[in-house]
């Protein structure tokens, strides 16, 4: 199986720290191809910087299919697309022939198997809005117990060094929203999850994790 994992940010730094993350958990017959958004924001965290970076995403996996193309290598079989606002999403699933898992609704569906209610804790102040309205999109704002926000730049906590501030804002939000399942969320907090879960009372999911088992999932699906 051959992957495209799609990163809509344009920071090469955090794509290498998301194909290393997934690939300590990926079987031996899976490649992962690393993708980053030629155009856009270093790290999108505001609705101006969404609306590019949809291009930029279509632009991107346009060119790697290209790519592969142009060198007679086998197609992709999914796409795993990490970035939580999974910003034209639509247009990619429309355009490609196969399947674009998006790392916000995979991990919300993950945790909607583990619970009833779930929170989300991310990076970037904006961010609570532009979720709630990916809630109301998809019919889930009802499920949601609420939304936090890490204290700090979202691409200096991808650097990894920012487990106390995401632990604070865990805690926070179970604290106050009680959830049943707390989603770690977007391309900057991915990692932080292992080392909280044994810390809270409730799960918690690392969304590009669970996003990444999904991609997986419905590449073999498709593939049979």
């Amino acid at each position: 199986m051959k992957a495209l994992l799609l990163n809509a940010n344009t920071s090469q730094t955090v794509t290498d720290r998301l194909v290393a993350t997934v690939l300590a958990r990926c079987p031996p017959d899976v490649q992962i191809v690393g993708a980053t958004a030629a155009f856009g924001a270093p790290y999108v965290s505001t609705r101006a910087a969404m609306t590019v970076a949809g291009h930029a995403a279509l632009e991107t996996v346009r060119a790697a299919v290209a790519r592969e193309a142009q060198a007679g290598r086998p197609a992709f079989d999914v796409c795993h697309y990490a970035c939580f606002g999974e910003p034209g999403i639509a247009a990619l699933r429309a355009e490609m022939a196969f399947p674009v898992v998006g790392m916000a609704e995979a991990s919300i569906l993950t945790a909607l198997q583990l619970g009833e209610r779930f929170s989300i804790v991310t990076a970037g102040a904006d961010w609570p809005g532009m979720l709630r309205d990916l809630m109301r999109r998809t019919a889930l704002e009802a499920r949601c117990a609420g939304i936090g926000v890490v204290a700090g730049d979202a691409l200096a906590l991808a650097g990894g060094d920012g487990g106390a501030a995401v632990r604070a804002a865990v805690e926070e939000v179970i604290a106050r929203q009680s959830p049943d399942v707390v989603i770690i969320a977007g391309a900057a907090l991915a990692g932080y999850a292992p080392a909280l879960a044994p810390l809270c009372a409730v799960p918690i999911l690392d969304s590009l994790a669970a996003s990444f088992e999904q991609a997986l999932a419905l590449g073999r699906l498709r593939r049979r």
